[in-house]
């Protein structure tokens, strides 16, 4: 019937032994080793571990959106999860916020969230992603961010200082317009959405991921390569830009309890 499981003896006798077992706070390679072995395991005299839970699906389906952020604890989080859910709590301090993806998982499981960085450019992040639960970046806000407006005298810090380290001088160029046309959006969380779009346009537009090196001559070098990776750094960076900018947008929600960065 509709709603209904059917399982065979055998196992409904794996699943009896595995909730034995749970009770006796085995972690879970030992349980597979004693569920291989089919024999029988004693209790632990000293318990060092804590109870293997059950996995259960996250409170809300916001999907946090993707990074190559370096360090990130995103492949982590469910992880962190199961070994803290069993803890009496409604709010939560991530000290070292980085990507905001542990803050962002505790946030949807109802949490009142409280992230921190000390790097400024993270501090954007907690404010898009964490604090902001209704603010999105619109089409007119993308249009405005992505033109160059005759009326404006855009600085040429990037083009100076960075040129031939991380980026072509075109690319340099439009960073420089980009960080000046996010300074005229009014919202606080709109400045934080499109700074998150951005940081991520420049990680992706990188060798490695990371800014350690000047080493702008691998993107340009001309030879064959046997990865994909020349396509996504030649991709204009507008195109990434609105891409992590879509992604972002569709992560924004409130839990009912209202987050700080």
């Amino acid at each position: 019937p509709a709603g209904y499981r059917l399982f065979s003896e055998e196992s409904l006798n794996t699943i009896s032994t595995i909730r034995e077992l749970q009770v006796q706070y085995l972690p879970l390679e030992e349980i597979r080793k004693h569920l291989k072995a089919k024999g029988k395991l004693g209790f632990k005299s000293l318990q060092t571990t804590l109870p293997f839970p059950e996995i259960e699906q996250p409170s809300v389906t916001f999907q946090f959106p993707s990074t190559r952020y370096q360090g990130s604890k995103l492949k982590l989080v469910e992880w962190i999860w199961q070994n803290i859910k069993h803890l009496d709590f409604e709010s939560a301090l991530d000290v070292f916020g980085g990507t905001g993806c542990v803050a962002y998982m505790l946030k949807t499981k109802g949490k009142q969230v409280f992230y921190n960085d000390v790097l400024k450019f993270n501090y954007y992040i907690g404010l898009a992603l964490i604090e902001n639960d209704n603010q999105t970046l619109t089409s007119e806000d993308l249009r405005l961010l992505l033109e160059k407006h005759s009326d404006i005298k855009y600085p040429v810090f990037i083009q100076e200082t960075f040129r031939d380290i991380y980026f072509t001088d075109e690319e340099n160029a439009w960073l420089d317009m980009v960080i000046k046309n996010i300074e005229l959006l009014e919202s606080i969380y709109k400045k934080a959405l499109a700074y998150y779009a951005l940081f991520q346009a420049c990680i992706i537009k990188r060798p490695y991921n990371l800014f350690h090196r000047r080493n702008l001559y691998i993107r340009m070098a001309n030879v064959k390569r046997s990865f994909g990776n020349k396509i996504t750094w030649d991709t204009p960076f507008p195109v990434h830009f609105v891409r992590f900018a879509e992604e972002a947008n569709e992560s924004i929600f409130s839990n009912g309890k209202k987050g700080k960065a």
